[in-house]
C-alpha cells in the first residue's frame, strides 16, 4: 500500500474515530515519516479541522511539536505527512509499566506546563484542548513532544472550530462540552491535571469524575502538596483553577519530592 507515489506504508501506528496514523517510508529522501489519514465528512468539518491543524503546526516555532512535511488530499481522505518521532507515548508507557513515579510525573508536569504556556502566548493564543497521555510522546533522551493537534483552537478571531465540541471525555474540562462557554488557557490546565492524575494512579479518569481527582485517595503515601495541585487544576469552575500555566509551573517548581 502506498499514499500517493512517494510514501510506502509500513504499518499502522494508531487509530481512533475517523483517523489513522501510519508509519511510512519516504521514497524521495529515504526517511521514515508519520502520516495522519482523516476520512472526510459530508459537512466538511473533518477537512476544516485537518487544514486548521496543518496550518497551525506549520506556524509554531518550538522544538516540542512535529514538523509538517506536506498535506495531501483525495476525494475521501486528507493526509498530513509529518516528521516521524521516535519514542513511546505516555499512554503506552502507562499501559506497559503501570503508574509512574511522583518525581517523573512532576518533571513531565513542569515540561508540559511550559509547552502549554508557549501555546497560550502565541498570537492569537492557541488552546490545545486534548491533553492526555496518548497525545504525549516521550523520546529516548527524555524529551516530551505533543503529537496530535486535531482539537486545537485559536482564540481572538472568527474560527469554525470554536463552535465544535472537541476533546476526549474524561480528560476534557466541563466547558469543552458546553455550547455557552468558551475554552481558554484554564481548559488546558484541567486536562494537564487529569493527565498527571492518571499517570500517577493508573486510574481511568472517566471513573473518577464523581469523587474528584485526589491522588491520595488512591495512595496515602502520595505528596499532599502534589495532591492539592492536581485537585486545583481539575476544579469544575475555571475561576478556581490556576489561572495560567506559568502559575501552575511555579507551583510545581516549588514542590520538593
Amino acid at each position: 500500500m502506498a499514499i500517493g507515489e512517494r510514501y510506502e506504508v509500513k504499518k499502522i501506528l494508531g487509530q481512533g474515530g475517523n483517523a489513522k496514523v501510519y508509519l511510512v517510508y519516504d521514497r524521495d529522501c529515504g526517511k521514515n515519516r508519520a502520516v495522519k489519514a482523516v476520512k472526510k465528512t459530508g459537512d466538511g468539518q473533518a477537512h476544516h479541522i485537518v487544514k486548521t491543524e496543518t496550518e497551525l503546526i506549520r506556524k509554531l516555532n518550538y522544538p516540542y511539536f512535529p514538523e509538517i512535511i506536506e498535506m495531501l488530499e483525495t476525494a475521501d481522505t486528507d493526509y498530513i505527512v509529518m516528521e516521524y518521532l521516535e519514542g513511546e507515548s505516555l499512554g503506552n508507557r502507562l499501559r506497559r509499566m503501570g503508574p509512574q513515579s511522583q518525581k517523573e510525573v512532576l518533571r513531565w508536569g513542569k515540561d508540559l506546563s511550559l509547552m502549554l504556556d508557549y501555546l497560550h502566548h502565541c498570537s492569537p493564543p492557541v488552546i490545545y484542548r486534548d491533553m492526555k497521555p496518548d497525545n504525549i510522546m516521550v523520546q529516548s533522551g527524555g524529551n516530551l513532544r505533543l503529537i496530535d493537534f486535531g482539537a486545537v483552537l485559536e482564540l481572538g478571531e472568527e474560527n469554525k472550530a470554536a463552535n465544535l465540541l472537541l476533546g476526549t471525555r474524561g480528560y476534557a474540562a466541563p466547558e469543552q462540552f458546553d455550547w455557552k462557554r468558551q475554552a481558554d488557557p484554564r481548559t488546558d490546565i484541567y486536562g494537564l491535571g487529569v493527565t498527571m492524575y492518571q499517570l500517577l494512579t493508573g486510574k481511568d479518569p472517566r471513573m473518577a469524575l464523581d469523587k474528584g481527582f485526589s491522588i491520595r485517595k488512591c495512595r496515602r503515601s502520595f505528596s499532599r502538596k502534589l495532591d492539592k495541585i492536581i485537585r486545583t487544576c481539575t476544579k469544575e469552575n475555571p475561576s478556581e483553577r490556576y489561572q495560567s500555566c506559568k502559575e501552575l509551573w511555579e507551583e510545581l517548581c516549588n514542590l520538593n519530592l
